[in-house]
């Protein structure tokens, strides 16, 4: 699979109820689905988060992220108050993408809470 980003070449790092693939260039992950519910499961496989929040950074503005998996514009998901969180997310699929360093930040107690709310239900 390529990149949605940098169009690197991903790896599969995580197999369960959600595939999760990290690109070998920029270390953004991608969530073949990630919901409120499977976001539990998760909570302890943060360690595959292997990139710099500086890295993840410099692919914030983007805006046109196309979905690997159903090749739709991804939607940007966010909130700027109380924390700023921004992510994208298909709204076809629930396909996410995470640059990296955002899935060790979004999962911390401050975030945890604001990000759940931004995921889908199913």
């Amino acid at each position: 699979m390529e990149c949605p980003k940098c169009y690197g070449e991903m790896d599969t790092v995580l197999e369960g109820e959600t595939l999760v693939d990290r690109c070998q260039n920029c270390h953004g992950l991608y969530f073949d689905q990630l919901t409120q519910e499977l976001l539990q499961g998760l909570l302890a496989s943060q360690s595959i988060d292997s990139g710099s929040d500086e890295l993840g950074s410099s692919y914030d503005e983007m805006v046109y992220v196309e979905c690997p998996k159903c090749d739709k514009i991804m939607d940007q998901r966010k909130i700027e108050e109380p924390v700023q969180i921004r992510f994208e997310l298909c709204p076809s699929c629930n396909a996410t993408f995470l640059d990296a360093g955002e899935l060790r930040q979004y999962v911390s107690a401050d975030y945890l809470e604001h990000f759940r709310a931004l995921l889908p239900e199913r």
